[in-house]
């Protein structure tokens, strides 16, 4: 039996514009560079923190993203996560069908702080940095049930990368969902099989359906 959703964080419920802005400004390029080199990098399959050496060469996305936080212009900086508008109603709504509902992604733990200052009606939010573990790894799923007090079998995963999201979830053992939104959701086409929205809107109609 199904009894748990497990959603992403960055393009599932959260816009990442003002994160992707930020570094823009951290690397001194334009955005719509920085956006373009990016979308070329997710149509080819390729790593997104290979943008750093592309726009900086001789420097890492490690690097950078260190140095971004000593500089005060890390996540904290961005202040609260902007949701997408379908997030909190969705949520809501799956709450009051019975779900148990989880929020976590690749993501260290000062980021996961912040989406748990929003507050969400969520019954737990995690990210691999507490799980000691990250996408696209089977370690991954199976520590995100735990968390969650659940098996693999019972989990619906959501989120919007075909390699990360779903690919991954449903080789761990859990039925996929692709949400169809951000660059890696537009760009990447997911298995045959696998139930596909354009928004959170029609996902707790679709987990009725699956359940």
């Amino acid at each position: 039996m199904l009894t748990t959703v497990l959603l992403d964080v960055g393009e599932t419920l959260v816009d990442e514009t003002r994160l992707w802005s930020q570094w823009a400004r951290w690397l001194g390029v334009p955005e719509l560079t920085l956006f373009g080199v990016l979308g070329g990098l997710v149509a080819r399959g390729q790593d997104h923190r290979e943008l750093v050496p592309l726009l900086r060469p001789g420097s890492t996305f490690a690097l950078e993203r260190e140095a971004k936080e000593a500089a005060g212009q890390g996540w904290a900086a961005l202040g609260d996560p902007d949701l997408y508008p379908d997030a909190l109603p969705c949520l809501r709504a799956l709450r009051e069908a019975g779900w148990r509902v989880v929020v976590g992604g690749n993501q260290p733990t000062a980021f996961q702080e912040l989406v748990e200052r929003l507050d969400l009606p969520v019954d737990l939010v995690t990210s691999s940095g507490s799980l000691g573990a990250e996408k696209p790894s089977r370690a991954y799923f199976q520590a995100l049930a735990a968390v969650a007090g659940v098996g693999v079998q019972e989990c619906v995963h959501v989120g919007d990368r075909v390699d990360n999201d779903v690919v991954a979830a449903r080789d761990a053992g859990m039925v996929a969902v692709h949400l169809r939104r951000g660059p890696w959701g537009l760009l990447h086409e997911a298995p045959p099989g696998v139930p596909a929205i354009d928004g959170l809107d029609a996902l707790p109609a679709l987990l009725a359906g699956l359940r």
